[in-house]
């Protein structure tokens, strides 16, 4: 399997050949600038084709609720699905609070470990 990797201040992204796993660093706070730049970046390593996105959203510290919404929108451009991986109870809340509220305009699942949304995604 071809994998190439990227890292900026907010996350460690891995391209594989059918999808894209994302994970978030611990102790950042993501605000509406972190969230621009994130997804410039998972554009620019995808090439802007479509895929479907891993996400590990465990150690992120916290997301301002611009950041939320434009992940929501704008964010998800060029994304065929996503699963949220968080294995703590507050961001998994978080995440599902998320799917809930901000309603992704992709569909977005909400997991507890990464094998189950790596099963999910091969999945597809």
């Amino acid at each position: 399997m071809n994998t190439t990797t990227f890292e900026n201040k907010y996350a460690h992204y891995e391209l594989t050949n059918s999808y894209l796993k994302i994970i978030y660093k611990g102790g950042k706070y993501i605000d509406y600038a972190a969230a621009q730049a994130i997804v410039k970046d998972r554009l620019r390593i995808q090439s802007y084709k479509s895929l479907n996105i891993l996400c590990d959203i465990t150690s992120v510290e916290d997301i301002s609720t611009e950041a939320r919404d434009y992940l929501a929108t704008f964010g998800s451009a060029l994304i065929k699905s996503v699963a949220l991986i968080s294995t703590g109870s507050t961001l998994k809340h978080m995440a599902t609070y998320f799917v809930a509220i901000n309603k992704p305009k992709i569909p977005t699942r909400v997991f507890d470990t990464m094998s189950e949304a790596e099963h999910y995604i091969q999945s597809l």
